[in-house]
């Protein structure tokens, strides 16, 4: 089929069943390899619900980037040609997914799937649009969204994503900076706007102060 070579990978703690929708979603659109990373939930009966491609597991909640990192280490050792990192909560729409592995297909390489945070709460959209403009000063690198969890990367680059510093939410920044450092070139689309009625594990003080952090260490 046509995603057969790429693979969707989905970290979570304590998902609701929005985790459960948003597997249904991708299985029906043709994404057969979903590899979904608990960390270290507490809620496991979720988990009995979901048929995936494989169900890895954290004994405690490590964060979401290390949750990303045994993730990435796992899919290296396969044949796929990419991942593309989604969230648990249908906070991705479908198309969107679906247009990102498109493109790579179309052409290999990393894609971020960027959001012009037209409906974001206040809070996120001023963070997002902050580390940004710094983000491009230090790191010459214009990237609208720096928070995204929409991500394909191709499998090639998969080792070193899973060797970079960072176990929370500053993992991604830490991503950025690889990215940015290495000279490979983000390609971004454009993405829909979807804030939902969940409760997020992003803590804005403590990991805002994480992420910033994070992007002034050179």
């Amino acid at each position: 089929m046509k995603y057969d070579k790429i693979a969707i990978l989905i970290p979570t703690f304590n998902p609701t069943d929005k985790l459960i929708k948003t597997i249904n979603v991708l299985n029906d659109s043709g994404f057969n390899s979903v590899i979904v990373v608990n960390d270290g939930s507490t809620n496991n009966e979720v988990f009995s619900k979901i048929k995936v491609d494989k169900l890895l597991k954290h004994d405690i909640n490590k964060g979401k980037g290390a949750a990303l990192k045994t993730g990435f280490e796992y899919l290296q050792k396969f044949k796929v040609d990419a991942v593309i990192t989604v969230d648990d909560d249908l906070q991705q729409d479908i198309s969107d997914i679906k247009n990102i592995a498109d493109c790579f297909l179309n052409e290999k390489g990393v894609y971020f799937g960027v959001r012009k945070f037209e409906n974001a709460p206040f809070i996120r959209r001023f963070a997002n649009k902050m580390a940004s403009k710094i983000f491009k000063i230090l790191y010459k690198e214009d990237i609208c969204d720096t928070q995204t969890g929409l991500r394909c990367f191709p499998k090639e680059i998969l080792l070193d994503l899973a060797k970079i510093d960072g176990s929370g939410f500053e993992y991604e920044m830490n991503v950025l900076k690889y990215l940015a450092l290495s000279k490979i070139q983000i390609k971004k689309v454009y993405i829909k706007t979807i804030y939902n009625d969940n409760k997020s594990h992003y803590r804005v003080i403590k990991d805002s102060y994480a992420i910033l952090k994070a992007l002034f260490k050179r």
